[in-house]
């Protein structure tokens, strides 16, 4: 399985930093995700991270973890952590999950 992960600083004026997986978030590509969350929160510091579900066709229990994992983080740092553009089938497992509260648009 392979999953790629691009991030950017947004053009938004707070600091607000895009993370954009493509692929399956999955048992063992979940801590990449994980990672590059700490990574940005610890090198840049963001009020917000973004991440963007659009290129996400699946994702499992160890990815929906990264996530809450990411969320907790983030807020540990006053930052907050948002998803955006889920696939209908990524938003039911978040919603299975409890993680529907981070959607956003």
């Amino acid at each position: 399985m392979t999953l790629v992960i691009t991030t950017h600083r947004t053009s938004d004026p707070a600091m607000t930093i895009a993370v954009e997986p493509q692929g399956a978030i999955v048992s063992d590509t979940a801590y990449m995700l994980r990672d590059r969350i700490t990574a940005v929160l610890a090198a840049t510091r963001p009020h917000r991270i973004v991440v963007d579900l659009s290129a996400v066709p699946a994702i499992d229990d160890a990815g929906l973890g990264a996530l809450r994992s990411g969320h907790e983080a983030a807020a540990d740092r006053d930052a907050s952590l948002v998803l955006v553009d889920a696939h209908p089938v990524v938003r039911e497992e978040l919603r299975r999950y409890g993680l529907t509260g981070l959607l956003h648009g």
